[in-house]
């Protein structure tokens, strides 16, 4: 094969904004106190390298030249949020985060079978992907982890028998700080409900960037051409979840309403609205599950339980959240981390002053 072309970078460079678009953000979040958790959605970057043209031609045949360019891109993307935060004088945490590419029983198995099979298989049985999957399970996952474990406040965290969504709500009752988070996930998008979240929901597409901060640009994100009065009923968390369900999630294996239409959706709701069947909130999808045709009600119901932070959050054990914390290591060798980046990444540079200052 020719010779290797720079490019994987973008896998993670799609995460990373601009720093006065940063700012204009910024100003729309009150912050309480000097200390922010910064969440960086690591399932994005692993989306992101799967759909990289020709990608496993380059892990066949440039492996070694690929693992640092994305390593290095990985890091950086930790510097550049780092940087960022300490300018605007705040102290930040900064946490990768996903959940494992190996399979184990997912909690939420007893509302979904099959719950997050789909992701496991694609990266660790699927013939496409299963050289991608063991090239980031084997190589870059460690190797990240290692390293981040020798920088200050920067952590990659996993988890293995619960969604990765649920690691930013962990960690936020562990500590006081501030919560930021940026992903391309739009379940993490649940957490615009929570006031102690910052979210930012990164749409690219080509060389066009769309950030998401507020549920009334989520929904129009998945629901376009309606009117935008009827879609102010999803600025109702419970509603919003409803949406979530309608439009599942293949990662999750979530397919609530295969086949069933946004139009036909919310012409269900318009209806139930009209004739006082639909509330402006709800506790119990019970209450207007009825609207929906039989057939799609007992998988709407189990999706809705999918979309639930807290109850997701509430099936955890304590060995769970522990384990969880525990991976926050925090070793100092300034002198190796320099030497890695004099040898190892030499052809591709990590931000050591960003990522140590």
């Amino acid at each position: 094969m020719e010779t290797y072309k720079p490019g994987i970078s973008v896998a993670a460079g799609g995460l990373m904004l601009k720093w006065d678009l940063l700012d204009n953000l910024m100003k729309l979040h009150v912050f309480q106190g000097n200390d922010v958790n910064v969440f960086i959605n690591f399932e994005s970057i692993i989306r992101n390298v799967s759909i990289y043209k020709n990608i496993l031609p380059l892990i066949n045949f440039h492996k070694q030249k690929l693992v640092i360019e994305l390593e290095s891109s990985i890091l950086n993307l930790v510097s550049n949020y780092r940087r960022y935060f300490i300018k605007n004088n705040l102290n930040p945490k900064i946490y990768l985060y996903y959940t494992t590419l190996i399979e184990d029983t997912q909690h939420m198995s007893m509302y979904n079978k099959f719950y997050r099979s789909y992701y496991h298989n694609r990266y660790m049985q699927n013939p496409q992907y299963k050289l991608l999957g063991e090239l980031l399970n084997n190589i870059v996952i460690p190797e990240i982890k290692l390293i981040l474990s020798y920088i200050p406040n920067c952590y990659l965290i996993e988890s293995k028998t619960f969604d990765s969504s649920i690691i930013p709500l962990i960690i936020s009752k562990s500590n006081q700080s501030n919560n930021v988070i940026l992903t391309s996930d739009i379940f993490d998008t649940l957490y615009l409900f929570d006031k102690s979240f910052m979210t930012i929901y990164i749409k690219r597409r080509y060389s066009k960037v769309n950030v998401i901060t507020n549920t009334s640009d989520a929904v129009e994100s998945i629901i376009r051409n309606e009117n935008p009065f009827d879609m102010s009923i999803f600025e109702s968390e419970m509603y919003y979840r409803l949406l979530l369900s309608i439009k599942g999630s293949k990662i999750r294996n979530i397919r609530s309403a295969k086949g069933f239409g946004y139009g036909k959706f919310m012409k269900i709701l318009n209806e139930g609205l009209d004739n006082g069947i639909v509330l402006k909130d709800f506790e119990s999808i019970d209450s207007i599950l009825q609207l929906f045709p039989t057939k799609y009600q007992s998988d709407i119901k189990l999706a809705f339980r999918c979309t639930d932070i807290e109850v997701q959050y509430n099936l955890l054990s304590e060995v769970d959240v522990s384990e969880t914390i525990s991976q926050m290591i925090d070793k100092s060798d300034i002198e190796s981390l320099n030497a890695l980046n004099n040898k190892r990444f030499l052809e591709y540079p990590i931000d050591i002053k960003g990522l140590l200052e």
